[in-house]
């Protein structure tokens, strides 16, 4: 606003530098007094556009001195181009109006006001203003305040109103975008549900399938079958009963992560127990190789941390070669605990590294090694709601390698829930 206003004094002062000394030699002579304030006005418009006081004072301190200055130049002019009888009095109501466009109704009334007592008291010096004058010309001032104070303050009432509507608007758009992000979040939760649901109900079937067989096998033939056979039947029944209960607890520990309802009870903790713990469960003690790196104590929760080292021990036995080694190497930096576990399998393409912790991801879909494909992903939760990271690598030996790291710096005895995580197509 002050840049514009600065702008319009200098094309004020340039028409009224014209008009001057277009009227030389026909209306007046040329007077050094005239130049003189032309000259000080011309360099005073240039400095407030150039030098950009309005920067540097706070506005209402800038606003009184321009309306000063203005006042003051304007007055000298008039009195040095004919006092009462210079036309040039309306530079009077310019000041106004320009007033009007920084200020409000009532501030421009005071000036219109104190602009008209200036202008008449000025004019007394030199004779006084003709009656017809002083009738017209302070009245006019006056006007022309209220008529501008007017237009400016509505002006200011629809330029609030816009802003509010502005901003109305955008709170609208960005409502709208949040609701728009959260209907896709909701479809994505939906179809991730109907996805657990198929999966699940898929899952489910083989070993239902097979418990039932055996049951009905035994009730209907259990007399007349040889005992060793009976046996069989009753391991192979237990076997996939065993299976029913781990693909349950995947399934529900895959609940309470994506839930956020998943808390963990972080514990100094023997790298070498867990393990061990973890070889048990899987089936491995007898083939794998520890290397423990000097490193005593991790801070995690016991329970999750060997449930990640139970699925990876049970990933690299599965797609390892019989009885080939599996090599667990635990190490240390000044931030972080890592483990390795190292396997001699096929390896997993360079392109499906990342993907192997998707959910419901399973490279090789083959019926001796069954699964859900929710182990890594699930490994990949529990590492991340410890504050850790998880990465599949190829191992320097052929095979793969899969590598975590928990964070040192953990308070003992803390709980917290595992973030939600994003869910992944089924991919066989």
């Amino acid at each position: 606003m002050e840049r514009s206003i600065a702008l319009i004094r200098i094309a004020v002062v340039v028409v009224v530098g014209g008009v001057y000394l277009s009227s030389i030699g026909i209306r007046r002579t040329l007077g050094p007094l005239a130049i003189s304030i032309l000259t000080f006005a011309a360099v005073y418009c240039l400095w407030s556009l150039l030098a950009r006081p309005y920067e540097n004072m706070t506005p209402a301190r800038f606003r009184a001195a321009t309306l000063l200055a203005d006042a003051a130049l304007i007055t000298l002019w008039c009195q040095a181009t004919g006092g009462p009888e210079s036309e040039f009095w309306t530079l009077y109501l310019i000041a106004v109006i320009a007033m009007a466009m920084r200020v409000d109704l009532i501030e421009t009334l005071g000036a219109a006001l104190g602009l008209s007592l200036l202008y008449v008291a000025a004019m007394s010096i030199d004779g006084g203003l003709p009656t017809s004058s002083l009738l017209l010309r302070p009245p006019l001032m006056l006007i022309t305040g209220f008529a501008v104070g007017i237009l400016a303050h509505q002006r200011r009432i629809h330029q609030e109103q816009r802003e509010a509507l502005s901003l109305l608007a955008e709170e609208r758009r960005r409502a709208l975008v949040e609701g728009q992000e959260l209907v896709a979040r909701l479809q994505q939760v939906d179809l991730a549900r109907t996805e657990f649901v198929a999966v699940a109900a898929h899952e489910f079937r083989t070993p239902l399938t097979a418990v039932l067989g055996v049951m009905g096998t035994l009730r209907s033939h259990g007399d007349q079958i040889d005992r060793d056979i009976r046996m069989e039947l009753l391991d192979g029944a237990s076997s996939q009963v065993r299976r029913l209960a781990r693909l349950v607890d995947d399934l529900l520990t895959v609940s309470r992560v994506e839930d956020g309802a998943l808390r963990l009870d972080v514990q100094p903790e023997e790298p070498e127990r867990l393990i061990l713990e973890a070889a048990q469960a899987s089936g491995s003690a007898d083939r794998i190789g520890i290397d423990l790196g000097g490193v005593e104590r991790v801070p995690c929760d016991a329970d999750r941390i060997v449930r990640v080292l139970t699925n990876l021990l049970d990933n690299a036995r599965k797609y390892s070669p019989p009885d080939a080694p599996i090599f667990v190497s635990v190490g240390q930096d000044d931030q972080n605990v890592w483990f390795s576990v190292r396997d001699q399998g096929p390896g997993i393409p360079g392109e499906d590294l990342e993907r192997v912790f998707e959910r419901f991801r399973r490279l090789l879909d083959r019926p001796d090694r069954p699964g859900a494909g929710l182990g890594l992903y699930i490994c990949r939760c529990l590492v991340e709601s410890h504050g850790g990271s998880i990465e599949a690598r190829e191992a320097p030996a052929g095979g793969a390698e899969f590598v975590f790291s928990l964070p040192k710096a953990r308070p003992l005895g803390e709980t917290r829930p595992a973030e939600p995580m994003a869910s992944h197509a089924h991919v066989s």
